[in-house]
């Protein structure tokens, strides 16, 4: 049980510092949209709302986190049912079908949304295409890593 404390303290950590390297991002886009690319009356635009939501979003998601966290680590009770929840294997399979159903998903949508974009917009089908062959490497490295490790 004491590695899985440590485990949950390692999580505390790495979401604190999600949230702060999100909120870094973020507070550095709004200066450079408002004060190096843009001008300040250009501050009602829909993008400096997107930027507003993320950064709010990523730090509620992360107090959330951490606080469901502190709590397991204060409550005996709680981090028992959430170390039970974390090694049931039900919930892995689960998690690992939904992972795997839902990048062949991903991919496939993105397949198709090149299709589409190569009739429409050379940069929009070349910025997918990247992507789609970003995300296919990826999955392969990870997939040869995965198959060796296991």
């Amino acid at each position: 049980m004491k590695s899985f404390e440590k485990e949950l303290r390692r999580r505390i950590v790495i979401n604190s510092f999600y949230a702060a390297g999100m909120g870094i991002t973020v507070i550095v886009a709004f200066i450079l949209k408002a004060f190096v690319w843009g001008r300040l009356d250009t501050l009602d635009s829909w993008d400096i709302g997107i930027l507003a939501g993320l950064l709010f979003g990523s730090w509620i998601t992360a107090a959330l986190r951490i606080a469901r966290l502190r709590k397991a680590l204060k409550d005996p009770e709680t981090l028992e049912a959430l170390h039970i929840a974390a090694q049931d294997e039900r919930n892995r399979m689960i998690a690992l079908k939904t992972g795997r159903a839902a990048i062949r998903l991903f991919l496939l949508l993105l397949a198709l949304s090149a299709v589409v974009a190569s009739l429409i917009n050379q940069t929009v089908f070349l910025t997918i295409a990247v992507t789609l062959i970003t995300l296919l490497c990826l999955y392969f490295l990870l997939s040869a890593y995965y198959s060796r490790k296991i």
